[in-house]
């Protein structure tokens, strides 16, 4: 994806492919966003290294839905109403200069990879609310890119989840699993998977409908994801794989958030997922991912846009950023915040 005043071919081709995926499955496998490989293996590193600590939760800034930074607990967070707390740990970083991350207590390693991270993605998001746009056919191709301006709600999750037990369907929703079936909040999500892929991660179009709780669907429809094998994100010691250099190699799963549905009137669905265990081998091992949820600015008002308004009219009211954020973030955790 390349900025520039006129879309080329290939800028074209390329969104048209972003829109058949968005509105077939809401699930899109990006490369050459500008990250490379060594910040990725830096960051999955520092992300370790940081989730390792014996006295994190006395050192680490708490995370609060106020700010949406900081350190969550394990099983501290609920996707799915419906079920026991997700078996997972996580902690958030912002973006500069509106906000300042606290990372005292962070490992070293940890400190360094994020100002550079934040960089990489803070570009990355602008290129892909371009292409959406044009995906879109939208005449305002600076529609979504305009509202990323502050980029003062975006958040970048890195996330653990330790070993578990075994429940390799996750049809009982009295049983936890690593993350509740949910769809995200924003107009979309970047998530970085680690060396053992996207294992464990589902994903089922919906009909602009949340998944999980009163709204049901936990138990059928649900489709694994692969990442494509021929652009991996590859262990490097592992001598079946070649050795992938440059920021082209590096691949991100993209996904629809709720907001986009609402800026298009479900003509792209926020995607249902979730994360569970399959194997036993799944189960016995770390899991790590990192997740770039990429929301509109603060006071920027999300409402559906006329091309997208037929005969049924507008599914949806108009609402800011913050408004809608705050609202899902008090519906994820029991610490409440007032808009």
């Amino acid at each position: 994806i390349v900025v520039g005043d006129k879309p080329t071919e290939a800028q074209v081709s390329c969104s048209e492919s972003i829109d058949r995926a968005c509105r077939q499955e809401g699930f899109v496998y990006i490369t050459g966003f500008g990250l490379d490989e060594e910040l990725y293996e830096k960051a999955f590193g520092a992300s370790k290294e940081l989730f390792a600590m014996d006295d994190k939760v006395q050192k680490l800034q708490p995370w609060h839905p106020s700010n949406n930074m900081g350190y969550s607990r394990y099983a501290a967070e609920y996707l799915n109403r419906s079920r026991p707390p997700d078996m997972k740990e996580a902690f958030n970083i912002r973006f500069p200069p509106v906000h300042t991350n606290n990372l005292s207590g962070c490992p070293n390693t940890f400190v360094h990879v994020a100002d550079r991270f934040l960089s990489v993605f803070q570009k990355a998001a602008r290129r892909y609310a371009l292409a959406c746009a044009l995906a879109l056919g939208l005449p305002d191709i600076h529609l979504f890119s305009n509202t990323l301006d502050k980029m003062d709600l975006c958040t970048i999750r890195f996330l653990h989840y330790p070993p578990c037990d075994l429940d390799s369907t996750g049809v009982d929703t009295h049983k936890p699993i690593r993350v509740g079936e949910h769809t995200d909040f924003g107009a979309f999500t970047f998530l970085l998977v680690g060396h053992n892929g996207a294992e464990g991660l589902q994903m089922k179009s919906v009909e602009g409908a949340q998944v999980g709780g009163l709204a049901g669907g936990e138990a059928s429809g649900w489709i694994n994801v692969e990442v494509p094998s021929h652009l991996p994100n590859y262990n490097p010691n592992s001598p079946n794989n070649p050795t992938n250099t440059g920021p082209n190699k590096i691949g991100a799963i993209v996904n629809t958030g709720a907001l986009m549905a609402r800026w298009t009137n479900d003509v792209w669905n926020a995607t249902a997922h979730r994360v569970i265990v399959r194997t036993p081998e799944e189960a016995s091992r770390d899991r790590y991912s990192i997740a770039v949820f990429i929301d509109p600015d603060a006071e920027s008002m999300v409402e559906v846009h006329p091309k997208f308004v037929g005969e049924e009219g507008c599914k949806y009211e108009p609402i800011t950023g913050l408004a809608f954020l705050l609202m899902k973030l008090n519906e994820l955790s029991d610490k409440k915040v007032k808009v």
